[in-house]
């Protein structure tokens, strides 16, 4: 079961990306699908699960007088029978195409199909593959990427859609339940919803669903700190306050040679230096307790503690070794990881807007998408600590200077006013 949960729960570690800070963001993984033909449970052959369907969504729940577009759906009913639930699911920030396996057995969604004879569906988030209001990313359109439209999106789905299997014109809310699912954002729109809707969906399995709006979001790290191998958090702390110390008294020289020990220093500003050491951190979110030793948060710990075959006490080995055997690893094994072929300023510099990741407003870009709804809805800036508190990342990194990373030119940054921590009877939140 912890292998199935897991499945939910697990995030990609991207590699090459086009840019280094986009390791913060995880989406639900992209997994193999199973080789089998799917039948109904009166043995009738059904479509493959890759079937695509269209869902003629409002593109303004608002002023639903301005029309509709076209919502990418999948879904699989091998197991159902009347009665039975729709369990309904989003991956959120990304494109749906290949997240068809969540319609099956081998994940949550479908034992619960399988337990419940039910029917499960994956349905595409607005502005996110290639289900769009309109033919562009550019902020005209990302107005109508909101939290609120994504709930009403989900809503309007479930109350109006007549679904492509036998009798699906007839499992509306009222006449069948249904149950949503999702995990980290995805997640957290479960829980918005059951509270923002109730009485729509029967219940809800909220994944590490990120249900808090937090601009200063640096306790993301803290349980990192917390249960990471203690010798490594001590040689990371060691690092970053000689970092810091440099930053606060200018000491631009040696800034520059600590840059230039990781192999990174053509990276033009101190902040994204802090961004790629930030990364290091970012793999912890990746394990799962099926991973052994070989993940690669553990290489980066081992790398920096086992010397000569002897680990380090919890006190690590120190600034200078801490220094060397963490831009080593950069060197020789995480540089290639994280940026492949290209230079480190390309790779990890934030400040360029010329860059295609602000600029490229074409459909089917998901960091744009995401980078909108960071910036106007939800914060979950990954920042540095303030004082009185253990940093293993740099206090450089701060809101206001990671707004400006995370949002398009055009984008102001603005959290949501009102933030949702909901309690609700039939809300699993794991």
């Amino acid at each position: 079961m912890w292998a199935l949960t897991s499945l939910l729960l697990a995030g990609i570690a991207q590699a090459a990306i086009p840019n280094a800070m986009l390791r913060g963001k995880h989406s639900l993984p992209k997994l193999p699908l199973p080789e089998r033909f799917l039948t109904s449970s009166n043995d009738t052959t059904l479509p493959p699960i890759t079937t695509v369907y269209h869902f003629d969504q409002l593109i303004d729940h608002n002023n639903p007088g301005i029309g509709t577009f076209q919502q990418r759906y999948w879904m699989n009913w091998e197991f159902y029978e009347p009665g039975g639930p729709i369990i309904l699911m989003t991956p959120g920030e990304s494109n749906a195409d290949g997240s068809e396996i969540f319609t099956t057995n081998e994940t949550i969604n479908g034992l619960i199909a399988q337990q419940q004879n039910g029917a499960a569906i994956i349905i595409e988030h607005r502005f996110f593959g290639y289900s769009n209001p309109y033919d562009n990313l550019t902020s005209q359109s990302l107005a109508l990427l909101t939290i609120q439209q994504a709930i009403d999106d989900l809503v309007y789905f479930a109350t109006t859609a007549d679904l492509p299997m036998p009798g699906g014109d007839a499992v509306k809310p009222g006449q069948a339940p249904w149950i949503l699912v999702g995990g980290s954002y995805s997640g957290a729109l479960t829980s918005w919803i059951m509270v923002n809707k109730p009485g729509i969906f029967w219940a809800g399995y909220s994944s590490s669903g990120v249900v808090e709006a937090i601009t200063n979001y640096y306790k993301y790290f803290t349980p990192i700190h917390e249960h990471m191998p203690q010798n490594c958090s001590s040689d990371v702390e060691a690092v970053i306050s000689y970092l810091d110390h440099m930053y606060a008294v200018g000491d631009t020289a040696g800034i520059q040679t600590l840059k230039e020990a990781f192999g990174l220093g053509d990276v033009v500003h101190v902040e994204d230096f802090a961004n790629a050491l930030q990364s290091n951190l970012f793999d912890w979110q990746s394990l799962q307790p099926t991973v052994g030793p070989g993940a690669m948060f553990f290489q980066f710990c081992d790398a920096l503690e086992v010397k000569n075959g002897v680990s380090a006490g919890p006190e690590g080995w120190g600034l200078e070794n801490a220094i060397s055997s963490w831009g080593n690893f950069w060197n020789n094994t995480y540089h290639d990881i994280v940026c492949g072929s290209t230079d480190a300023e390309t790779c990890l510099g934030t400040y360029d807007t010329s860059e295609s990741y602000w600029t490229n407003a074409t459909v089917d870009n998901a960091n744009r998408s995401w980078f909108w709804i960071v910036c106007n809805q939800v914060g979950w800036y990954q920042v540095g600590p303030p004082e009185c508190e253990p940093a293993v990342v740099s206090r450089t990194l701060q809101p206001i200077q990671v707004g400006w990373q995370v949002g398009p030119p055009e984008c102001e940054p603005a959290i949501v006013s009102r933030i949702l921590q909901p309690v609700y009877q039939q809300v699993c939140t794991v």
